[in-house]
Parts: C-alpha cells; sequence; structure tokens
C-alpha cells in the first residue's frame, strides 16, 4: 500500500469520526430535549397559573318578591385584585345564586387585560324566575327567619401568557351574603346600600391537564 493510499485511508477515517460525533451530538441534544421537556412544562404550568383576589364590596337588594316564582334585583359592586403577572378575561358572566340554584340572569362582562385592580358596579336581575318545590320551601324558612344566603358567583375564563407562550384557565368564583328581611318578603333598608368586605372564595383550573400539555408537547417533538 503507497503512502498515498495510507493518507486516503486517513482521511476516511477522520471523516467517519466527525460524522459519528455529530450524529452522536445531536442523538445527545434530542434527547436532552426529549428528557427535559416535561421539567420545563411542569415549571411553565407551574409559574403561569393566575391567582386572582375578588372582594364583593356591597350589595343593594331592591327587589326580592317570592310566590310561586322569584323576582329580584341586586345592585354589586365587587373587585379583582393580582399580586401576579397580568393576564386576560377572555369571558366572564356574573349572576346571583340561592342554594346552588341560579335565580338571577347572567351579567356578561367585556373581555379585559387585568394588571393589577379593577372594579366592577353591576346590576343583577332575575324576573319570575322559577323554584323547585324543595328548594321554595327553604326560601320561605329562611325568610321567616329573617336571614337568606344569596351567593354572588363569577365563572368564565382567563388567559395567562409568558413571551410566546400562553394558557387558558377556568374562573369559579363564589362570593356568599346574607341579606337580612323583615315582615314577609320585604327587604330591610332595600334602598340603600349595605356596605362590607367578603372575600370571595375563587378557584382556577387549566382548561388542559399537564398530561395533555407533555402529550402534546411529545407529538409536536416526534413531528419535527
Amino acid at each position: 500500500m503507497s503512502v498515498e493510499d495510507d493518507v486516503c485511508n486517513h482521511d476516511k477515517r477522520q471523516k467517519n469520526h466527525r460524522v459519528l460525533k455529530s450524529i452522536s451530538l445531536v442523538t445527545l441534544i434530542t434527547l436532552c430535549v426529549i428528557l427535559t421537556s416535561p421539567v420545563l412544562i411542569l415549571v411553565f404550568f407551574l409559574t403561569l397559573t393566575p391567582y386572582p383576589h375578588f372582594t364583593l364590596h356591597d350589595v343593594k337588594l331592591t327587589t326580592f318578591n317570592f310566590s310561586t316564582t322569584l323576582t329580584s334585583n341586586l345592585q354589586i359592586t365587587i373587585s379583582c385584585r393580582n399580586y401576579d403577572d397580568p393576564f386576560h378575561f377572555e369571558k366572564i358572566d356574573v349572576y346571583a345564586s340561592y342554594r346552588n340554584q341560579q335565580i338571577t340572569l347572567p351579567t356578561m362582562l367585556p373581555p379585559m387585560y387585568l394588571k393589577d385592580f379593577t372594579v366592577w358596579s353591576l346590576s343583577l336581575n332575575g324576573t319570575e324566575v322559577s323554584v323547585p318545590p324543595y328548594l321554595a320551601a327553604y326560601l320561605v324558612q329562611d325568610v321567616t327567619v329573617g336571614n337568606v344566603l344569596i351567593n354572588v358567583e363569577v365563572t368564565g375564563r382567563l388567559r395567562a401568557k409568558s413571551g410566546f407562550l400562553s394558557r387558558r384557565f377556568r374562573l369559579k368564583v363564589n362570593c356568599p351574603e346574607y341579606i337580612m328581611f323583615g315582615n314577609d318578603t320585604d327587604v330591610i333598608g332595600s334602598a340603600t346600600k349595605r356596605p362590607f368586605v367578603e372575600w370571595c372564595h375563587v378557584g382556577v383550573t387549566p382548561l388542559k391537564s399537564v398530561m395533555q400539555i407533555l402529550t402534546s408537547a411529545f407529538d409536536n417533538l416526534v413531528g419535527i
């Protein structure tokens, strides 16, 4: 074998070695991406969850008439404070309920971007709302006692965004408040607001679970 052949073979071995190193490096990077993606997605899942705080400030009940149906009107002031990263309200409805039964039509709020704080003054109305017999019995009993627990509820969707990543969440807020009554169904102080500060129970749940996000990310990696 000549010297030229030796040099040629040596060059081929070096070239093959570089190709193998490149393949190994690409394989290693791919494995690292696959193995670290769940961790990164989990961190993203935990850090990109909004935690809004809702407060019911006052209620004015101007109408609450009950016979076979219920007609009611509530004027409320409710606020939302955000201590974390800003997020979007994509859809939000506010209504009143009694013992898990909706008694007013939902009042839809416009989509908005919440940076730190906002407050709404709303009118919640329900006209001749049908009440199931078992619920009517409870309502008559509560009015007779003089206290009716009304819940102001907020439902909707949130969207949190960080850079080019975003996630959507389901919002469920419950603000309980006792309304005082006089004789029969007359409301005490119905023409005046009753100021107070009532912290609301807030639930924020992702529209997609961690497993769904991981599955989607894996499918995207496989498709690359």
